[in-house]
């Protein structure tokens, strides 16, 4: 058996790395470093259908600053992103989320890449690298 000694959110980063320069020109590979990737916390909320909880709408979100020194200024305001992707996260599920049909995850990036950079506009891009809807 093989263990890793990187935790689950540098393996995710690591992973994301690999896929983004593999996708990306010669020119452009430069551009992507590690260091300008910053790991959010799973955001939970609950979908909620005729004043009762159906489920649980989770979203594992990475975002990506413009330099290191945009990521380290996105790590110090991580409970206003925080705070702004919960309530975006909220609204989608109030209206978009079901655990029985699969999450349309352009609609869910629509609505939370905005709310975040309208906290920090460091962000180059928002990532959503994990999300689903569980019945409750």
């Amino acid at each position: 058996m093989i263990r890793s000694v990187l935790g689950p959110s540098a393996l995710t980063v690591s992973a994301l790395m690999a896929a983004f320069v593999a996708g990306a020109s010669p020119g452009h590979a430069q551009e992507a470093q590690a260091d300008t990737f910053v790991t959010m916390e799973e955001i939970s909320v609950p979908i909620i259908d005729a004043s009762r909880v159906e489920g649980v709408l989770r979203v594992s979100i990475i975002l990506q600053a413009r330099d290191a020194e945009g990521a380290a200024g996105l790590a110090r305001r991580m409970p206003e992103l925080r705070a702004a992707g919960l309530g975006a996260a909220i609204e989608f599920a109030r209206l978009h989320a079901s655990p029985f049909t699969p999450v349309d995850v352009r609609k869910l990036s629509a609505q939370l890449t905005p709310a975040l950079i309208s906290v920090d506009a460091g962000i180059a891009r928002v990532l959503i690298v994990k999300v689903s809807a569980l019945a409750a």
